[in-house]
């Protein structure tokens, strides 16, 4: 369970208040997570109208990077966009500390996250990236992606002396390649990006697809990449290799709103590869980081370097 801050009933009761929530019905921390304290809520307000909503304290991310997050779901959701949007306070505060961290409360979506998506779910939540990228024009904030360049060098100082022969040659190579492309890659349309959406961070009522959550590696990106992500995880079987029908169904929605540029076509096998290796590079670096270990579990590395195997062997068609 991934609880680094606990809290008590009267510590969430008094933060709710502000919000306009008076009385506390029920807690309950959730049992997954990776970097940020998350906490199921029950209350009632002040009409007596019970809210089902979602407290997270962010463990690492700095109170001054929330204004980004807090506006962009707010956007979202305003575009009609199945998106949490903060709660305010009567300033029109959304963030405020917690024992001393950065807090932040959203409603709670109903629905379940698809453990094996079906071909009508990967065409709603491509239907809603390819909406969500071209609201991008309208969005006016920008966020570097942290997990870019600088922190992929820095991985493979961290990782290189860890690693196997075979996995550090693989490293040091897909690396390398990426670098070689990052002129070519930037010069891709760029927009709004999740960077995240695998289907743990989609929520679904049947064939009604009812949020898109944890926006917190959310930034101005390249789009397609953020398609590949996607794609890397909602397409793929256990050896990694791509399940033609979802992935067509993933595609031809996505295109249908937002058709790719010939760059992008020309990019997207290698687009799918990076994606692949990016994820497995953070996996690898919380795999071998033993507090990560004691604090929550962890997703094997080893799926997404078959992935990224898989993507390199056979590139993807168009």
């Amino acid at each position: 369970m991934a609880v680094y801050t606990a809290l008590s009933q009267a510590d969430v009761q008094r933060f709710i208040q502000r919000f306009g929530w008076h009385d506390l019905v029920e807690l309950k921390a959730t049992e997954s997570g990776i970097e940020n304290t998350n906490y199921f809520v029950t209350a009632l307000d002040a009409k007596g109208n019970t809210g089902k909503l979602v407290l997270t304290l962010f463990e690492k991310v700095p109170i001054d990077a929330l204004p980004y997050f807090v506006e962009l779901t707010s956007f979202l959701a305003d575009k009609g966009i199945p998106v949490p949007k903060p709660f305010r306070d009567h300033q029109q505060l959304a963030v405020h500390r917690l024992k001393s961290k950065p807090a932040l409360l959203v409603p709670c979506f109903a629905g379940h996250h698809p453990q094996t998506p079906s071909l009508i779910q990967c065409q709603l939540i491509a239907t809603a990236l390819a909406k969500m990228h071209l609201a991008s024009g309208q969005f006016l904030l920008q966020r570097e992606n942290v997990r870019g360049p600088q922190w992929r060098r820095r991985s493979i100082e961290l990782l290189s002396p860890i690693l196997d022969s075979e996995n550090r040659q693989l490293l040091l190579e897909q690396t390398s390649k990426w670098t070689r492309h990052q002129a070519a890659i930037d010069a891709l349309p760029h927009g709004i990006t999740h960077n995240d959406l695998f289907h743990d961070n989609a929520l679904f009522l049947e064939n009604k697809l009812t949020g898109i959550i944890d926006f917190y590696q959310a930034c101005n990106d390249v789009l397609i990449y953020d398609l590949a992500v996607l794609v890397n995880d909602w397409c793929s079987d256990e050896e990694g290799r791509l399940i033609g029908p979802l992935y067509n169904a993933v595609m031809g929605a996505y295109q249908q709103h937002r058709p790719f540029t010939p760059a992008e076509r020309a990019m997207w096998p290698d687009t799918l590869a990076y994606a692949a290796l990016r994820f497995w590079i953070s996996r690898l670096l919380s795999w071998h980081d033993a507090e990560s270990h004691r604090k929550v579990a962890q997703k094997d590395p080893d799926i997404m370097r078959r992935i990224l195997l898989w993507r390199l062997n056979h590139p993807a068609p168009l």
